[in-house]
C-alpha cells in the first residue's frame, strides 16, 4: 500500500481549435458508504484559458452516466486570457436510491462539458467504479471507509454479544460487558474471548477471499448473511468481529497485512491520532506484556474445525506482525467514527434503528505531548556554569553516531545470539551458570530466518522448541556459521583478557534488548542501541573444550548513554530504571523493556527489539561521568571547578608562604603529620595543601611532588 493515498488525476487532451482546457483530480471508485458518509468524487476541477482573450458567459456543467448523482453546474462570468480557475471540490450530490440499491459492480462515466453561451467548447469523458453497495474500495480511495462496513447496531450482533454473557459469567462469575469501567485491562481482555467463544459457536466456514482483496477491495457480508450462510473470508469475519466489540463499548481495529486483515482491539480507552497508520511499530510497541495496550486476534482460528483457544489466536495474530515486510496498514475504527465515518443503514427483515456511533468530543485521542525539561533559574552565571557542565557530561558520553552504545553495528567483534526468552537467560546468568556457544545448526542454513522469530511467543515453532532444550543443556546458539564462530569468539577472547591486564577492566558484554530508533521524524535509516548490558566473562579450559562464557563480577547496568541521549535530543525524560528493577533471580528484564516502550509509545517506527549479542563495549569514561552527574552540586562549590566553568579566575591568588624559614614559627611540629621525611620546599608544598591554598608547584622531575599532593 502506498503511504500517500490520493485519488487519480486526470489531464484532458487539448483541443487544438478550442481555448479551453481542464484538469481534473476525483476518486475513480464510488459505492454507497461515500455517499453516506459525504465524501466529495470530484476532488478539484480547474479550468485553464490557454487563449490569449477574454472568455465571458462559461457554463461548467459535471454529469454521470448512469445517473448515480445529479448534475452540477455553474456560470463563470468572465476567464481571463492565459489564466487558471481553479473550482476546488464539487458538490456532486451522489444518489442514495441509485447507490443502496446496486447489488452489483458497474462501470460509469463522469462528464465534464463547457460551454461559452451555447457553444460547446470542452468535453471529456472519465471512467468510474461503481460498486456494490455491499462493496468495500480497497486502498484505491479512502481506505477508512471500511470503518463504515461495521456495523454495531446490526440485530445479530445483540444476540451474539448475548452468548459472549454466558461465556463470560462461566469463566468469571460476572457477565457484564463493562468495556472499560473497571480500568483493569485483563477484564478487557476476558471480554474479548468470551466474545470470541460466542463467535466460535456459530461454526463459521472460512473461504478464501479475492486476491488482492486489501488493495482492489472486495464484497463484505454483513453479520445477517454470516449468520445465515454460515460463511465469511478473513476480512468479513474480522469486521463482525469487531463489529461486536463495538457493540460492546470496545475500541476495534483493523489490520491489513499481504492478502490477509485480522482483529486489534484497543484494551485501554484510547485511539490513536489518526484513523489510518501503516507504522507496524505503534501495534508492536502495544501488544507486549506489560505494555498491554492493545490485543491482536486471528479471526480465522475461531472458524469451524479449528476449535483453536483464545490465546493461541492471539498468539498467532502477533506472530503475523513480526514480518514487517508483509504489513500494509491498520484503521483504528473508535478514531474513523470521530472523523465521522458512520455505519451504513442496513437492508434487513428485522427493523432496527441505527444509531449514532459518533463520539461528542475528541478527548480519547491520545496526542503526545513531550515531556519537558525543568527551566533553568535565570541567573546568568548559572545558566553558563550549566551549559559548561552538560558540555563535559556529553563529551564524556558521547553522543555521536560514533559511539556503539547509540548506533550499534554488528561487526566481526559481535555475536548474535538466538535466545527463547530473554528474562530466562538473564535469571540463568544471574544465578551463576555459565553457557557454551554453538552456531547455528546446520539444518537451519535451507532456510535461514530473522532472529526475531527466535523470541519465542510461539511454543508451537520447532526452533523455539530447540533453543529452550539447548538452554536446558547450558548450551547457546549463535547466529552464525561454525567457522565464523569460532572466528569471532577467539578475537572476543583475546580483546577481553588484554583489556583486563591493561586497563583492568573487561569490556566484554552481553546486551539485551535494543532500541530501534531514528534520528528525525523523516529519516529513512534506523538505528540501533543496546538497552541492558551485563559484564561477562569468556573462558578457554582448553582447545576441545571450547570458550564458555558468564556473567563477570561487576553490575549489570542500564545504556545510561542512552538515556541521556534521548533526553537532550528528543526530551524523553525515561524516570524509574534510576536503580534497576530486580525480580527473585536479576534484573527484572521485561520491566526495564515495558519502561522503555511506555517511554518511546508516541514515537512513530520507534521499538524495542528482545534481541541479544555479544560484543566489546568501552566505558572507560562512564565512572567521570557519574561523578559529574550525581556530585554537580559539590563540584559547583568549589571555586577551581566554578573558574573552569566560567572560563575566568573566581578568587584572588594568594602565594602559599612567605618563606621557608617562617615555617617552624607559624606550624608546631605536631601540626604537621608527615609519614616519610621531607625538606622545606616539600613542607612548604604540604601546609599549602593543607589550607586549601590553590598553587603551582614546580620542581624536576623526581623531587617527589606527585606523592606529597595525594
Amino acid at each position: 500500500m502506498k503511504k500517500d493515498i490520493i485519488p487519480r488525476e486526470h489531464d484532458d487532451m487539448k483541443n487544438n481549435e478550442m481555448s479551453i482546457s481542464c484538469e481534473l483530480v476525483y476518486d475513480n471508485t464510488v459505492n454507497y458508504a461515500m455517499q453516506q458518509n459525504h465524501v466529495p468524487l470530484v476532488k478539484r476541477l480547474c479550468l485553464i484559458n490557454n487563449g490569449s482573450k477574454d472568455i465571458e458567459q462559461l457554463t461548467v456543467t459535471v454529469t454521470t452516466e448512469p445517473e448515480f448523482s445529479t448534475p452540477w453546474s455553474t456560470t463563470i462570468a468572465a476567464l481571463p486570457g492565459g489564466q487558471r480557475l481553479d473550482l476546488g471540490v464539487i458538490d456532486i450530490q451522489l444518489a442514495p436510491a441509485f447507490l443502496g440499491s446496486l447489488t452489483e459492480r458497474l462501470t460509469g462515466m463522469l462528464i465534464i462539458s463547457v460551454k461559452d453561451n451555447d457553444d460547446l467548447v470542452y468535453s471529456s469523458t472519465s471512467p468510474v467504479d461503481i460498486l456494490s453497495y455491499d462493496e468495500w474500495n480497497g486502498t484505491r480511495s479512502l481506505p477508512e471507509i471500511i470503518a463504515a462496513f461495521v456495523f454495531p447496531n446490526h440485530p445479530d450482533i445483540a444476540g451474539i454479544l448475548h452468548g459472549a454473557t454466558a461465556h463470560l459469567q462461566e469463566q468469571t462469575g460476572s457477565p457484564s460487558l463493562d468495556a472499560y469501567q473497571s480500568k483493569d485491562y485483563k477484564r478487557v481482555r476476558q471480554q474479548l474471548a468470551s466474545i470470541y467463544s460466542a463467535l466460535q459457536a456459530k461454526e463459521i466456514a472460512y473461504c478464501v477471499p479475492p486476491a488482492s482483496f486489501e488493495e482492489q477491495g472486495q464484497k463484505i457480508r454483513t453479520p445477517d448473511i454470516i449468520n445465515e450462510h454460515r460463511l465469511g473470508t478473513c476480512l468479513d469475519l474480522t469486521l463482525l468481529f469487531a463489529a461486536c466489540t463495538e457493540a460492546a463499548g470496545l475500541h476495534p481495529i483493523i489490520i491489513f497485512t499481504q492478502g490477509h486483515a485480522f482483529l486489534g482491539v484497543w484494551l485501554v480507552d484510547e485511539s490513536f491520532a489518526e484513523s489510518l497508520q501503516d507504522d507496524v511499530t505503534l501495534l508492536t510497541k502495544r501488544i507486549v506484556s506489560g505494555v498491554d495496550e492493545i490485543c491482536v486476534i486471528e479471526t480465522t482460528a475461531l472458524t469451524a474445525g479449528n476449535n483453536c483457544p483464545f490465546d493461541e489466536a492471539v498468539k498467532m495474530a502477533e506472530n503475523k506482525l513480526r514480518d514487517a515486510d508483509q504489513f500494509h496498514f491498520f484503521i483504528d475504527i473508535h478514531r474513523a467514527r470521530i472523523s465521522q465515518i458512520r455505519p451504513l443503514p442496513l437492508r434487513t427483515s428485522t427493523p432496527f434503528v441505527v444509531e449514532d456511533t459518533i463520539a461528542s468530543s475528541t478527548d480519547s485521542i491520545n496526542d503526545y505531548q513531550p515531556v519537558s525539561i525543568p527551566d533553568v533559574p535565570a541567573n546568568d552565571n548559572h545558566i553558563a556554569a550549566r551549559t559548561r557542565l552538560e558540555q563535559w557530561e556529553r563529551s564524556l558520553l558521547d553522543l555521536s553516531l560514533r559511539n556503539p552504545l547509540l548506533n550499534f553495528r554488528i561487526t566481526g567483534s559481535t555475536i548474535p545470539l538466538l535466545t527463547a526468552k530473554l528474562s530466562d537467560l538473564e535469571d540463568a546468568l544471574a544465578d551463576g551458570n555459565d553457557f557454551q556457544i554453538h552456531p547455528r545448526p546446520t539444518d537451519w542454513e535451507a532456510t535461514p530466518r530473522d532472529s526475531s522469530v527466535y523470541q519465542g511467543r510461539v511454543h508451537s515453532n520447532p526452533q523455539v522448541q530447540l533453543l529452550q532444550a539447548e538452554f536446558a543443556q547450558h548450551r547457546l546458539r549463535a547466529d552464525i556459521a561454525d567457522k565464523d564462530l569460532s572466528n569471532r569468539l577467539t578475537k572476543l577472547y583475546r580483546a577481553a583478557r588484554t583489556s583486563l591486564e591493561e586497563n583492568g577492566t573487561s569490556t566484554f558484554y552481553l546486551t539485551l534488548g535494543t532500541l530501534i530508533w531514528y534520528e528525525t521524524d523523516n529519516s529513512e535509516k534506523p538505528r540501533y542501541a543496546p538497552i541492558l548490558l551485563i559484564p561477562m566473562e569468556i573462558i578457554r579450559k582448553s582447545v576441545q573444550s571450547g570458550y564458555l562464557v558468564r556473567a563477570g563480577e561487576d553490575e549489570p547496568q542500564l545504556n545510561i548513554t542512552l538515556l541521556e541521549m534521548l533526553r537532550q535530543d528528543f526530551d524523553l525524560n525515561i524516570t524509574g530504571l534510576d536503580t534497576l528493577p530486580m525480580d527473585e533471580h536479576g534484573i527484572d528484564v521485561q520491566k526495564v523493556f515495558t519502561t522503555i516502550r511506555r517511554a518511546i509509545i508516541h514515537k512513530a517506527r520507534w521499538d524495542v527489539i528482545e534481541d541479544a549479542y555479544l560484543g566489546l563495549f568501552s566505558f572507560s569514561k562512564f565512572v567521570m561521568w557519574h561523578d559529574l552527574k550525581a556530585r554537580n552540586k559539590d563540584l559547583l562549590k568549589n571555586k577551581v571547578v566554578q573558574s573552569l566553568m566560567a572560563g575566568s579566575i573566581q578568587w584572588q591568588p594568594t602565594e602559599a608562604c612567605s618563606d621557608a624559614n617562617s615555617l617552624d614559627t607559624t606550624y608546631h611540629p605536631r601540626d604537621i603529620i608527615c609519614p616519610i621525611s621531607a625538606d622545606s620546599s616539600q613542607l612548604m608544598a604540604i601546609t599549602a595543601a593543607g589550607e586549601g591554598r590553590s598553587i603551582v608547584l614546580h620542581g624536576p622531575p623526581g623531587t617527589g611532588k606527585s606523592p606529597f599532593l595525594i
